[in-house]
């Protein structure tokens, strides 16, 4: 080739190139006005298409302009191989444009639906299910392309397949965990903001995720927990009561006559049924002969509003008890002792 040949050639592979640049911005002028009409309508599948096709659409004529200016001025020897370059690009392109039209499809259509369930299970599996979607997606892109410039796939898909059992191996704890995450949110032993209580760990759920459960402790501490795990361990929920149980005894002194602890008895029992926060069984019993006390035995139950709630109905139950039994001259005993001197002559 003569110099004056190739000088012709670049020119005629900068003047394509040119032209494609100038199709490329007539297009895309084309597209926002397009746009602007697809936003007045109602429907917004124009709207998710336009948008997802802006970019590759431009990029796909300038690849097309690129191909021919190559094959106008390159020696024909070269054509195949930039053929096979200009296919695997123009797959991926479409590939990419397929998964960004699949990502907007599932917000518009699919996510809609998930948040108007009253179950937690499609919500929690939303997320991952839209991005496996996408791998997948873009996994068969990436092997179309390859088959089109002439890769034998069975090959990657035999090696594939190899790995894929190597990476499950690997992965055995993470899909266990991940099955048991799937049961955990089908079965809802709890859900988000409950009380719970596994084995030593005891706190509010903070979040279900598809491998592990978080817990945060009253003390702040944050727990994240093994999905498989909370399968092998005997679950307390303790939101999920309408009433928790007080459980005490108050002493009162050997001194005090029997009509005194009848009447004690009739003042702990009034001001606990009269209490707003409490519900029955009420139980106040003189049960036994204490070392130092005669032991009333005091059970009601409080209304399950949260634990504040909880603490402060005590505290004023307790204080009023201790306010009446003192007014009736009704003594609550303390560990006393009495040390008997015997004198001997010596």
């Amino acid at each position: 080739m003569n110099f004056e040949n190739y000088i012709i050639k670049i020119g005629i592979f900068i003047f394509i190139l040119v032209v494609g640049y100038f199709v490329s911005i007539f297009v895309d002028l084309f597209l926002n006005r397009l746009e602007k009409i697809a936003e007045k309508t109602k429907n917004k599948l124009d709207d998710i298409f336009i948008n997802a096709i802006k970019v590759p659409l431009k990029i796909i004529i300038i690849l097309f302009f690129l191909y021919l200016g190559f094959y106008l001025t390159l020696p024909i020897q070269y054509i195949n191989l930039v053929e096979n370059a200009i296919k695997f690009i123009f797959i991926l392109i479409l590939t990419y444009t397929s998964v960004k039209i699949l990502d907007k499809l599932f917000d518009l259509y699919v996510k809609p639906i998930i948040e108007k369930t009253d179950t937690k299970l499609d919500d929690h599996l939303a997320k991952p299910l839209k991005k496996i979607l996408k791998i997948l997606l873009y996994l068969l892109g990436i092997l179309t392309a390859l088959s089109s410039i002439g890769y034998d796939i069975t090959t990657i898909l035999a090696g594939l397949g190899i790995g894929g059992l190597a990476v499950a191996l690997a992965l055995q704890d993470t899909i266990k965990n991940f099955i048991a995450g799937l049961l955990i949110l089908a079965d809802k032993p709890f859900i988000i903001g409950h009380w719970v209580k596994i084995s030593d760990i005891e706190g509010i759920v903070e979040e279900i995720g598809i491998r592990s459960t978080r817990i945060r402790s009253f003390d702040e501490t944050l727990y994240i927990i093994p999905n498989s795990k909370l399968l092998e361990e005997v679950i307390e929920n303790l939101s999920v009561r309408d009433r928790r149980r007080v459980l005490f005894t108050i002493g009162l002194t050997y001194d005090t006559p029997p009509e005194k602890i009848k009447r004690a008895k009739e003042i702990i029992l009034k001001i606990i049924e009269e209490h707003k926060a409490t519900l029955p069984p009420y139980r106040v019993h003189f049960i036994e002969y204490g070392d130092w006390s005669l032991n009333l035995r005091v059970e009601y139950f409080v209304r399950n509003m949260g634990f504040d709630y909880y603490l402060n109905a005590i505290e004023e139950i307790n204080l009023k008890i201790k306010e009446e039994l003192e007014k009736e001259g009704i003594e609550i005993a303390f560990p006393t002792y009495t040390i008997k001197v015997d004198k001997y002559d010596t």
